[in-house]
C-alpha cells in the first residue's frame, strides 16, 4: 500500500513516517485486501497540530479520521484510534465484503456543482442561476443498501450521502442529525 505523508510547515522525521506506514498497514490489512491509496496530512495551527487520515479503500468507500492534539504524534494516534474504532464497528460487514466480491451494480452519473453563495439579492433569478455556479463536474451515485449507505456515511465522515437504494430502486439521501440519529430522505421516485 502506498501511503503519502504530508506536513504543511512541519518536518516529519523518517522514524515517524515508518511508524505511520506500519500502523496504517496493520489496521487496514485486517479489513481490506487492496487499498487504492492512503494519505496522512499534518497541519500546524497556533494552538495545536491537526492530523487528517484519508484512506481510499475501494471505488465506493473512503474512510476519514482526524484529530487535534498538542503534538504531531498524539494527533496521529488519536486520529488512527478514531478511525480504527469505526472500522471495528463495521468489522463483520467489511470482512464479508473483503472476502467476497460484491455483486456488480449500476452506477448513475450525476452533476456536482460548486455554487457561490455571495450573490446580491437584487439580481434577477436567471442571472443568479448562472452567476452562482462556479464549477461543475460529473459524479457517480452508487447503488447501496441502507445499511451500507449508513456505513459509508459514518466511515467517510461525510456530512451527507446520496445513493440509489438497492432495496427500492429510489434515490435516497442520508445525513447525521446528531451522533445518535441519522435522517433518511426518500425521493419516492424510482430512477
Amino acid at each position: 500500500m502506498d501511503i503519502s505523508i504530508f506536513g504543511n510547515k512541519i518536518d516529519i522525521p523518517d522514524w515517524f513516517r515508518n511508524k505511520i506506514n506500519q500502523n496504517l498497514q496493520e489496521i487496514t490489512q485486517k479489513y481490506f485486501k487492496n487499498i487504492v491509496d492512503c494519505s496522512v496530512t499534518f497541519n500546524k495551527s497556533p494552538s495545536d497540530y491537526r492530523c487528517q487520515i484519508h484512506i481510499h479503500a475501494s471505488r465506493s468507500l473512503s474512510l476519514r479520521g482526524e484529530a487535534n492534539a498538542d503534538n504531531v504524534q498524539e494527533s496521529f494516534n488519536i486520529a488512527l484510534e478514531h478511525l480504527h474504532n469505526r472500522l471495528k464497528k463495521y468489522k463483520g460487514r467489511l470482512i464479508t465484503k473483503r472476502d467476497h466480491a460484491p455483486p456488480a451494480h449500476e452506477l448513475f452519473e450525476g452533476n456536482q456543482y460548486i455554487i457561490d453563495n455571495d450573490i446580491p439579492l437584487e439580481t434577477s433569478v436567471e442571472s443568479q442561476k448562472d452567476a452562482k455556479i462556479i464549477d461543475k463536474k460529473t459524479t457517480h451515485i452508487d447503488t447501496l443498501s441502507l445499511q451500507d449507505a449508513i456505513m459509508v456515511l459514518d466511515l467517510s465522515e461525510r456530512p451527507v450521502l446520496m445513493f440509489k437504494n438497492l432495496d427500492n430502486n429510489r434515490i435516497n439521501v442520508i445525513y447525521k442529525q446528531n451522533e445518535d440519529r441519522i435522517i433518511l430522505l426518500d425521493s419516492g421516485m424510482i430512477s
